[in-house]
């Protein structure tokens, strides 16, 4: 013996079996709203990201400072943060021989990436070994103010005579 539907089933099923799926209003509607969404968000996205690009340039470069003392500290002699403002370029180097012949204790740090512009009062800092500020030579003093911008955001960076970093 054969079981049959009633009749009220079948018209429901080939109604839903013609409904499946969406419709190109639909399709359009959810389209604009996702592309609404979008040009609402992406200026605050924007500047989300120059934000994080200055923050994290002076990050790199308070890291830079804290490396340029802790290394006369370690080496027991001058250490010197140079800072290229044109190139927004910093870097560390120390006599580490003894002899005279100053070496690069990390790589450059290259922070013009992405339209980023370096600003600063002091070209060169220099550390004594006991990890103060020093002007000995070509130093200057250790007061400098590095300013990272990027589009309109900017992120400064203030050191002290004694070698301290102010945020």
């Amino acid at each position: 013996m054969r079981a049959t539907r009633p009749e009220g089933d079948q018209r429901l099923n080939i109604a839903y079996c013609r409904r499946a799926g969406f419709s190109l209003a639909e399709q359009l509607v959810v389209v604009a709203i996702i592309g609404l969404l979008a040009v609402i968000a992406a200026p605050s996205f924007s500047d989300a990201l120059h934000r994080r690009a200055a923050s994290a340039a002076s990050d790199q470069f308070v890291m830079a400072h804290g490396l340029a003392r802790s290394t006369a500290l370690r080496y027991g002699r001058v250490s010197e943060l140079h800072i290229q403002p044109a190139t927004a370029r910093f870097w560390i180097a120390v006599d580490t021989s003894g002899a005279g012949q100053t070496a690069l204790i990390t790589h450059t740090r290259n922070v013009a990436d992405g339209g980023l512009k370096m600003t600063s009062s002091r070209t060169l800092l220099c550390f004594d070994p006991h990890g103060l500020s020093s002007t000995t030579g070509s130093c200057e003093p250790g007061d400098a103010t590095v300013v990272f911008t990027s589009a309109d955001k900017v992120d400064t960076v203030r050191t002290t005579a004694l070698g301290k970093v102010l945020r």
